[in-house]
């Protein structure tokens, strides 16, 4: 088959999107070298997309690219299946068939916690999108369902194919931690959050809960560490400030995400109280490393920990309770870790690749 893939988000790890579209094209190549690959991508890529045949084009602005250049494109050079990642970006019908794969449906059931013009394009784009489309992935039962409920769509073209950690996240040994340790100047015990800042992930939330833990004297000498590039809303740097949480949290930016297994693993726990996940890659990502999550019990945070977390409602009060439990019980953080790993080992990208190629020949039967 000649498979086009939309690989324009393939190097911008701080986006779930983007570590969905690195890890599946990567995985894509290894597992079916026979088919011919056609990636789109907007900048020059490395030695890792080696074995296919890469179509570096120029995209001013990314809806225009999708709804004019790529039909074009496609037009001069057909393909079998087109695959869209993002959802709503998917070209029009041809002598091809399209499949796409929806991450979440955050701009209906939160529309608040999306920049307005990403919410005016999902609402615009996706239904259309979901109509062309011969299949379409969904990364987990909750978004399924979310899909189903919403669009009258065939329960058969609506697939789940799960995400999951990259291969390099496992336990980190004593020289990673060592290294990450000096690397990011983490002298202390602390508590991690991973996420790009914005305002779904629900940060404030947390502060608000290290606040508390801190009147309490509940909190000792631990840090909490940010690791996250900017992102829209209001800046949680300053929202630490107000709370008086200076020297207690320690925003490092956007981590290298060779750094991101041991940063994980070094973790007394890994907070993550977002308000809705399609999927919720960080907490699978931090349990493949043995470091114990607590987790909101919204979206598919619930499907994909799978028991293996400490589920809270997303506000200070039972997220401090949470957090007080794994500081003060040892015991609690091994049974989390030990139930983390055995969890995020259910999941691979070579299963969700495999999953994926059948998706594309099914839609190109």
């Amino acid at each position: 088959m000649r498979i086009a893939i939309d690989a324009r988000l393939w190097a911008e790890p701080r986006s779930g999107i983007g570590r969905y579209t690195h890890s599946l094209t990567e995985h894509l190549l290894q597992l079916a070298p026979e088919e011919r690959w056609i990636l789109y991508v907007d900048r020059a890529p490395g030695p890792t997309l080696s074995g296919a045949e890469v179509r570096c084009l120029p995209w001013p602005q990314r809806l225009i690219w999708s709804l004019w250049h790529a039909p074009r494109d496609l037009r001069r050079r057909p393909v079998d299946v087109f695959h869209g990642v993002t959802g709503f970006e998917l070209p029009g019908r041809g002598p091809w068939a399209l499949v796409t794969t929806v991450h979440d449906l955050v701009p209906f059931r939160l529309p608040g916690l999306v920049p307005a013009r990403h919410r005016w394009a999902v609402r615009c784009l996706l239904g259309g999108a979901l109509r062309r489309a011969s299949r379409v992935i969904a990364v987990s039962e909750t978004t399924r369902g979310e899909l189903l409920a919403r669009y009258r769509l065939p329960p058969a073209r609506v697939v789940v194919v799960p995400e999951a950690a990259a291969p390099h996240f496992v336990p980190p040994g004593p020289p990673a931690l060592a290294a990450a340790r000096a690397r990011y100047g983490l002298a202390r015990p602390y508590v991690l959050f991973v996420g790009f800042l914005e305002p779904k992930k629900n940060l404030d939330v947390l502060l608000d809960a290290v606040a508390q833990l801190r009147r309490a004297r509940a909190w000792g000498e631990t840090e909490l560490v940010v690791v996250g590039a900017p992102g829209w809303g209001p800046d949680p740097v300053r929202r630490a400030h107000a709370l008086g949480l200076d020297g207690t949290v320690r925003f490092v930016g956007a981590a290298r995400d060779a750094d991101l297994p041991a940063l994980y693993g070094g973790a007394l726990a890994f907070a993550f109280p977002s308000l809705w996940e399609g999927f919720g890659l960080p907490a699978l990502e931090a349990m493949a490393t043995g470091a114990p999550v607590v987790a909101s019990n919204r979206g598919a945070l619930p499907e994909v920990t799978a028991g293996a977390a400490l589920l809270v409602d997303p506000a200070p009060a039972p997220l401090a309770d949470a957090l007080a439990r794994l500081l003060a019980e040892p015991a609690l953080r091994e049974r989390l870790r030990a139930a983390g790993l055995a969890r995020a080992a259910e999941f691979s990208w070579a299963r969700t690749a495999r999953e994926t190629l059948a998706v594309y020949r099914a839609a190109s039967a």
